[in-house]
């Protein structure tokens, strides 16, 4: 104990002095930094402030020089236009001495043809090639006052000679002539232009963080090369940049450290990426498999549907020709044997064409295909449509049927065929699976959310939990003997549950074995007529 609370002491010890290092370290690192960053400001704003003053003054000299090539240019274009050929002549020659870095002057026509041109100057092929350039110029802009040409060299002189040109105008407003003189790097002596475009003048390409001075109402601006920042060290600080450096190496150290845990959390970020990426892509193919089943699923279910809609027409044609013979229509039958293998016949054909059309109808649902259209329709109407079905089944085997509620359920906004085969499914259910001298309730009620419920209590032989989990899977039936023994595919409530989601709403069943089944109708405020949200026609859907 005593040497462990030793080597405690030992380390908080070393951790003070490490501390104390640490922190004189960096205060004389932020030592170091504001004398540096106080220098470099002061510095900085000083050379900002003969930078600004340079630049102004570049500018005024170079607007100055411009200004009086134009002016020479504005009196040559009027000499050219008003004088005799003698006079512009005279003052061609005249004007490369007016103004440094005029190398020559020309009169052209619209077209760029030199007319008139100085005694002295570059030869003719640089001439007719600045007046060639000045014209398609000039015609860009006819009102321009100055314009600029490409620079050119002449045959026997390395020197680069740019033209500035100046179109005037006749008196019919159009191109009657161009006057431009050729200069050289002289003409702007110890100025650095370039044109409006950014393209040096005299060329030389630009330099990276080169800016451009605008020069009032001339096609030229100024290059200005903004000036470099230095650091500046003031005496006597040298030493602590020593104890700066010092502390630096330090505070690297411990950086060190700090990035070494940095790559450690990368790796382990990378690693959970890659995890990631792999449980994408084993989803990404769970879902390709979904889809595959998706599809399979549909294809049966429109190979159901082609099936049993083939199905039904010879079958239609077999209900015709039995019904035919048990009513005798065309002559009494000898044997009554005949007329009784004829009633088999007719109800054979239509129960299987009852079980056809509930293989066509959940095709269609799960095809996606059933389509409800909405109408008012009242809950009397509604119940007496599907009662009017089930009654005389109801009557052979001596189950009551009794209805309520229907005077104070508001009126539906359902599909009434579609609807009406919900009815007739449970109440048909029902009756199959209630002993004889049961009942069965009818019952219609509005809900407290603007919808409405329509249950179906029978005293039958009920249902296990077991079969509450199969009874809504197209064929499946519960698992009970008295169930077995009833006809039926097991499509009855799948077909209804179905048929009740087109509508928004739902069917759900209680029930309990040898205690009777309530079999409910949900309908939202959307299926109810007359609600906030009444139900528009619903396109093709595919009940869950």
């Amino acid at each position: 104990m005593i040497f462990r609370l030793a080597d405690l002491r030992r380390a908080a010890k070393i951790t003070r002095r490490h501390g104390a290092i640490a922190t004189l370290a960096a205060a004389v690192i932020l030592s170091f930094a504001a004398v540096g960053i106080i220098g470099t400001i002061d510095l900085r704003r000083n050379e900002t402030r003969a930078a600004s003053q340079i630049r102004a003054t570049a500018v005024g000299r170079a607007e100055a020089i411009l200004d009086r090539q134009q002016r020479g240019l504005d009196q040559l274009a009027l000499i050219a236009a008003t004088a005799p050929d003698t006079a512009i002549q005279q003052f061609l020659d005249r004007l490369p001495m007016l103004a440094p870095g005029i190398r020559g002057a020309a009169v052209s026509d619209p077209t760029g043809l030199v007319q008139l041109r100085s005694t002295h100057g570059p030869d003719d092929t640089v001439l007719y090639a600045l007046g060639a350039d000045a014209a398609k110029e000039a015609a860009a802009q006819p009102h321009a006052a100055m314009l600029v040409t490409q620079p050119l060299h002449g045959a026997d002189d390395a020197t680069a000679l740019v033209g500035l040109a100046r179109p005037w105008l006749g008196t019919d407003g159009g191109l009657a002539g161009i006057v431009f003189v050729a200069i050289d790097r002289t003409a702007f002596a110890g100025l650095d232009m370039v044109r409006d475009n950014g393209a040096p003048l005299f060329g030389g390409a630009d330099e990276a963080g080169t800016k451009w001075a605008a020069l009032g109402g001339f096609p030229l601006m100024l290059r200005d090369k903004p000036a470099v920042a230095r650091f500046h060290v003031p005496h006597g600080a040298w030493p602590l940049i020593g104890a700066g450096i010092i502390g630096l190496t330090a505070v690297l150290g411990l950086l060190a450290l700090l990035i070494r845990q940095l790559n450690g959390a990368r790796r382990e970020a990378e690693r959970q990426v890659i995890g990631a990426r792999e449980l994408r892509e084993k989803l990404a193919a769970t879902a390709a498999v979904a889809d595959r089943t998706d599809e399979l699923n549909r294809t049966k279910s429109q190979f159901f549907a082609q099936v049993t809609h083939e199905l039904r027409t010879p079958l239609n044609a077999i209900l015709g020709f039995s019904e035919t013979i048990c009513q005798e229509m065309f002559g009494p039958i000898a044997n009554a044997r005949y007329l009784e293998y004829a009633g088999l016949i007719h109800d054979a054909g239509a129960h299987l064409l009852s079980l056809i059309n509930d293989l066509l109808d959940n095709a269609r649902i799960e095809a996606g295909k059933m389509e409800i259209a909405p109408i008012r329709v009242s809950a009397p109407a509604l119940a007496r449509s599907a009662l009017d079905l089930v009654e005389l089944l109801a009557e052979e085997r001596d189950i009551a049927l009794s209805t309520s509620g229907l005077v104070n359920c508001p009126d539906l906004n359902i599909d009434p065929r579609a609807m009406k085969q919900v009815l007739v499914n449970l109440l048909s259910n029902a009756i199959k699976y209630t002993p004889m001298g049961g009942r069965i309730d009818l019952r219609f009620a509005a809900r407290d959310d603007g919808g409405a419920t329509i249950e179906i209590t029978d005293t039958g032989i009920g249902m296990s939990a077991e079969d509450l989990r199969v009874v809504f899977e197209p064929f499946g039936r519960g698992g009970g003997v008295e169930a077995r023994r009833q006809q039926g595919t097991g499509l009855g409530l799948s077909l209804a549950r179905s048929l009740a989601r087109l509508h928004g709403g739902d069917l759900v069943v209680a029930s309990r074995l040898d205690f009777g089944t309530t079999a409910t109708i949900i309908l939202p405020s959307s299926a109810v007529f007359g609600a906030t949200e009444a139900m528009a026609p619903k396109a093709p859907a595919q009940a869950a």
